[in-house]
């Protein structure tokens, strides 16, 4: 096994629990077979008195079992048959927790701007709104974004949720109406970094500017913050209008273009006074009538 191998094996025990003798002594037995703590020791140069207290922990774990004709005798539960017992037991306790957490009150809603410094989080949690959205979803998508939200964003909007994406590259996005900004290569390129904003009925969003190997957060950005997600709302509805109209108004064609500003006029929250307005209403003018 390569060294390189060894420190992502150990790296990856470390995050399951494992100390940092713990994961030498069990990648020692996984690749050299039973042994006795004494021999393991001298294997991979270690305190014999720490290396018995490790193998104490590992049967604890699960990781190793003791030989029945000598219980100086170790070896290794078969990685497979322990990374499954792991699973099982990590999902019954996560399982048992969401029965716990769901007799907590509701968690109240707020309009604070949090920002994300992990960028599964910031993934996971723009998933999580397109996921939530109702009405309308408004994207802006650096193509390498593209990937990580394609199943929620198909799903959303194959449950009828309006989805308007602006894209950089073409893609194939079903149900999504897609404007897709020409020379859209040159725009990204300027840059390596993956950018991309979710917003959800103008209730939820996310502004999001990772590192280009999608691993690091640069800045990011998610709110419930009605006059935040009604300006981000806006901005990408203009940008995406706009958008369309510098491609079609150079063709002359101006009764595609009044389509363009047809079919987009329930978009306008204040004009049509649609759910992005309602939710803006209730959240700031809920009691201006009854004044």
């Amino acid at each position: 096994m390569s060294s390189s191998i060894i420190e992502q094996a150990k790296e990856q025990l470390s995050g399951i629990g494992f100390t940092q003798l713990e994961a030498d002594v069990y990648l020692y037995l996984l690749s050299q077979g039973s042994g006795t703590g004494y021999g393991i020791a001298k294997g991979i140069n270690k305190a014999i008195a720490n290396v018995y207290k490790a193998l104490t922990s590992l049967s604890a774990k699960g990781a190793i079992s003791y030989s029945s004709s000598s219980s100086k005798i170790c070896s290794a539960v078969p990685w497979q048959q322990f990374l499954a017992s792991e699973q099982k037991q990590y999902q019954a306790t996560i399982e048992n927790l969401s029965q716990c957490l769901q007799q907590l009150p509701a968690q109240q809603q707020d309009e604070e701007v949090y920002q994300l410094k992990n960028a599964h989080q910031a993934i996971d949690q723009s998933i999580k709104i397109i996921e939530s959205a109702q009405s309308v979803l408004l994207l802006d998508l650096h193509p390498d974004s593209v990937p990580w939200l394609f199943n929620s964003i198909i799903d959303a909007a194959a449950r009828g949720v309006e989805v308007r994406a602006k894209i950089y590259e073409t893609v194939e996005l079903p149900g999504v109406i897609i404007t897709l900004r020409d020379n859209g290569k040159q725009v990204y390129d300027k840059t390596e970094d993956i950018e991309f904003k979710v917003c959800a009925d103008g209730a939820h969003l996310m502004l999001a500017l990772l590192t280009p190997d999608g691993k690091n957060v640069i800045q990011a950005f998610e709110t419930r913050s009605s006059l935040m997600n009604l300006s981000i709302y806006s901005g990408l509805m203009y940008e995406m209008i706009l958008t369309e109209l510098k491609r079609i108004i150079p063709t002359g064609d101006i009764i595609q273009a009044q389509k363009v500003l047809t079919d987009t006029e329930h978009l306008h929250p204040f004009s049509s006074e649609n759910s992005v307005f309602d939710h803006y209403k209730k959240r700031y003018h809920s009691t201006k009538d009854s004044i």
